[in-house]
């Protein structure tokens, strides 16, 4: 058997199982440890426990979300088609990868939240505040106080939550996966410019 494992095969082996999952739970260290070719217990060398890899997952999953938004914007020349892309891209990530979006929103981890996912999820939401802001910059002459975009983008993506749990609870008004990306990416940019317009 391998013995020579790093923290990252790890991490990506366990986001590639959890993936599709409709249970986080239904992945545990064995199996990880099995797709690795490996003892289970050279696991615990990295992670105490499956909630601390379930932890580190969560925070692979926003930085790998910022990534993919930030590579797919690049090649969109045009401003309101940015705000378009941008909410795409995040309902795509969601909807492409359930098991990430159940474990990222809605799945709970018994273990206390460590200090550094707080860290990483607030460098993330800072970071997609900076997009937005710059998006709007190019379309409108002044943008509103970050604070207001946080706000803001925190309620669409409530919205968004909400209609991917819908959809893959099979309880959704839109049953197709590609026409429901799109939907869901047309009445974010309504909701987050009306928003941001009232100021």
């Amino acid at each position: 058997m391998k013995k020579s494992i790093t923290k990252e095969q790890i991490i990506e082996t366990a986001l590639d199982l959890l993936k599709d999952k409709s249970d986080i739970r239904s992945v545990n260290l064995r199996e990880i440890a099995r797709v690795l070719g490996c003892a289970h217990t050279n696991l615990y060398n990295y992670f105490p426990s499956f909630n601390d890899l379930l932890w580190e997952a969560h925070m692979e999953i926003e930085n790998q979300f910022i990534k993919k938004i930030a590579l797919e914007l690049e090649s969109v020349k045009d401003d309101k088609l940015k705000f378009y892309q941008f909410y795409f891209s995040l309902s795509e990530l969601y909807l492409d990868h359930k098991g990430w979006f159940r474990l990222a929103w809605l799945d709970y981890i018994d273990d206390a939240r460590p200090e550094q996912d707080k860290i990483t999820t607030e460098k993330a939401v800072k970071t997609m505040v900076e997009i937005l802001e710059s998006i709007w910059l190019g379309i409108y002459p002044n943008a509103p106080a970050r604070e207001r975009i946080h706000s803001v983008l925190h309620d669409v993506h409530c919205y968004i939550v909400g209609e991917v749990s819908n959809f893959i609870n099979g309880r959704g008004l839109i049953q197709d996966s590609e026409m429901l990306k799109r939907h869901i990416a047309e009445t974010a940019v309504i909701f987050f410019t009306l928003a941001l317009k009232e100021e």
